[in-house]
């Protein structure tokens, strides 16, 4: 999607270029952006002249809405998604589970970031960990 909001007003893009560019193979990223479009957030072109590009402007668009039309929902675990909540099996009641209160402030704060931020933001890439920095499990 960064890839489309970087070239945003450009014209369509081959699936050829994102899926050479961003690293993914092009049968995934044929479903990615199939699921993208049926959610209205990306249009597409057949044919030479055709490709991918977004129906929105990047700034009508937050890494919160993509999460949710690929993921379903922000929350880590089930009994603590608003959208797709499932209670927990062979679980205490919700009222009295300690972790799915953590894990809703865990969602309500991943929300409020995620929503905070648009295509249209810039996003400051990071060095990668060195060696010492990656802890081994």
């Amino acid at each position: 999607m960064q890839h489309l909001a970087d070239r945003y007003g450009q014209g369509p893009v081959q699936l050829s270029e994102i899926s050479e560019v961003q690293k993914i193979p092009a049968k995934f990223l044929t479903v990615i952006l199939s699921e993208l479009s049926r959610f209205g957030i990306v249009d597409s072109q057949r044919g030479k002249d055709g490709g991918y590009w977004l129906a929105l402007s990047p700034i009508d668009i937050t890494y919160g809405d993509l999460i949710r039309v690929m993921r379903g929902s922000l929350a880590l675990v089930p009994c603590a998604s608003r959208f797709a909540h499932e209670k927990c099996k062979n679980c205490v009641e919700e009222g009295d589970c300690r972790t799915r209160a953590l894990m809703l402030q865990v969602r309500d704060r991943t929300a409020e970031l995620l929503d905070s931020i648009r295509l249209s933001d810039q996003i400051q890439t990071v060095p990668p960990f060195s060696p010492e920095e990656v802890e081994e499990v």
